[in-house]
């Protein structure tokens, strides 16, 4: 006999049609929020990349500070430059997510006498943000550079 109930009528189906409902509205919004950081990520990557890079060999002797700023990292450095080597890069500041592997770029850019090393697999960002850092750094030193003026 038919009592004229309908399978997935009711509390119970309704409410799985209703979890059905949030959870793809969930995944819509994920996917745009997705979207939305990587389209900042990739914009923050190109601004960072096109800080200019400053020849060593034009930097006169002295310590310069460099600061980079972006929503997901925050570097401050202090680069010195003796006789048209970088000698020493001290982090001061280092506010990120995962990118502390990146730190070991300084080291590399010491040894090489450039801010143009290779970055860091895995923290591409911090990589990014300490090497135009050092490069905001070293413009202040080049010779004939006013204050303020890369």
């Amino acid at each position: 006999m038919n009592s004229g109930k309908r399978k997935g009528c009711g509390p119970a189906g309704g409410m799985t049609k209703l979890l059905a409902g949030i959870v793809a509205a969930l995944a819509l919004l994920v996917g745009g929020l997705g979207a939305v950081l990587s389209r900042q990520v990739r914009q923050a990557e190109q601004r960072l990349d096109a800080v200019p890079v400053t020849r060593i060999s034009a930097v006169e002797d002295g310590i310069y500070e460099g600061e980079v700023e972006t929503a997901l990292v925050k570097v401050t450095v202090l680069v010195t430059v003796a006789d048209h080597q970088i000698r020493d890069i001290q982090l001061t500041r280092h506010e990120n997510g995962r990118g502390a592997p990146a730190e070991a770029m300084l080291a590399e850019m010491v040894r090489q006498n450039t801010s143009e090393v290779d970055t860091v697999s895995g923290a591409t960002m911090s990589s990014k943000t300490i090497r135009a850092a050092v490069r905001n750094a070293l413009a202040k030193g080049r010779s004939g550079a006013q204050e303020g003026q890369p």
